[in-house]
């Protein structure tokens, strides 16, 4: 029964590779692939133009959920969507995934693309800090930032359950080992569970996402970026950013119903909307958008808002114009 158990695990194992494989070539993924740190990156540019938008995802996500965004925006300058390495279609790296090495990382894979800048760098969620951190590392090549719903190294203290705990750390960690065997084995592409997870709207990139599914080597690459949050917030916190860059803040709608909030969500709404607000504080030349009727995807649920407020952003710093909006914060 032992070897019969570990010949069908052998065989499942096998089929998810074979799978993996015929999906890579059916369906490739656009953009370049190339190696940091002896580790393969993924990027995506498209359009002409400067200057250059760089779209930082947040935690766990990859360039899929810039596909509403990116197409249209590709029409006024150069965009760039990527993979941080273990997530999407980059191979895992070892080492920290903190703010700072991943802000090291955009930028080796910058430079060896040919991206060079001047650079607007956008960043979504936990995307916000890295992006900080990469203006703190790079003040040279950045033209601007742009912050949707992005995390602040604040919302550790302020948020309630802002700080991980043991038992939370402890249970996503069960969690990932339990995906991973069911991964390696097989049993997760043969109980369908390979589907690829997709947003509504971005239905076409489905076979991508399905392609991208189920790969056992980026199994841990949230769980990764997960642990070191905490420390990204602390080294966001003390990178020097962001002197009198333009910075635009595009936040969720905090009137937005939101089903299935607990008491402590709804109490913590508040709070994050405060922290968006806070987020001007970081340039003298900085305003705010919040975005009606969306959540914490803006890009997924109103990228009308996301396209015009990049594209309004990147105009100004082509033609130097100073905003009379500087320090406003509209609702759209």
């Amino acid at each position: 029964m032992v070897m019969v158990l570990v010949l069908c695990v052998a065989a499942g194992a096998a089929y998810n590779s074979i799978s993996i494989h015929y999906l890579w070539s059916r369906y490739p993924v656009p953009g370049k692939f190339y190696s940091v740190n002896g580790s393969s990156m993924h990027i995506y540019c498209v359009g002409t133009g400067s200057p250059s938008v760089v779209l930082e995802s947040g935690r766990g996500d990859d360039w899929l959920y810039w596909q509403k965004v990116q197409p249209e925006l590709a029409k006024t300058t150069r965009v760039c969507s990527y993979d941080r390495a273990g997530l999407g279609w980059s191979d895992p790296q070892s080492g920290s995934r903190d703010a700072i090495s991943i802000a090291t990382q955009l930028h080796a894979l910058l430079q060896q693309a040919g991206e060079t800048g001047p650079l607007v760098m956008v960043g979504a969620s936990a995307g916000g800090l890295y992006v900080r951190e990469f203006a703190a590392a790079y003040p040279t090549e950045i033209a601007g930032l742009v912050f949707v719903d992005a995390s602040s190294p604040e919302q550790i203290q302020e948020l309630p359950r802002g700080r991980d705990s043991e038992a939370g750390r402890e249970k996503r960690h069960r969690e990932a080992v339990v995906e991973w065997v069911k991964e390696t084995s097989g049993w997760s592409r043969l109980s369908g569970q390979c589907g690829g997870e997709i947003e509504k709207g971005l239905e076409s990139y489905a076979p991508l996402a399905r392609a991208a599914a189920c790969r056992p080597s980026i199994t841990f690459g949230e769980l990764r970026e997960w642990d070191q949050f905490w420390h990204s917030a602390e080294e966001a916190a003390g990178a020097p950013c962001c002197g009198d860059l333009p910075l635009l803040v595009i936040s969720q709608d905090p009137d937005r119903p939101k089903p299935g909030w607990t008491a402590e969500s709804i109490a913590a709404n508040p709070i994050w909307n405060s922290l968006q607000e806070r987020l001007k504080n970081l340039s003298p030349r900085s305003r705010r958008i919040i975005a009606r009727t969306s959540g914490h995807h803006i890009m997924i649920d109103r990228p009308d808002v996301v396209i015009a407020g990049i594209a309004q952003l990147v105009n100004e710093i082509r033609h130097q114009d100073v905003s009379p909006k500087y320090g406003s914060t509209v609702v759209q």
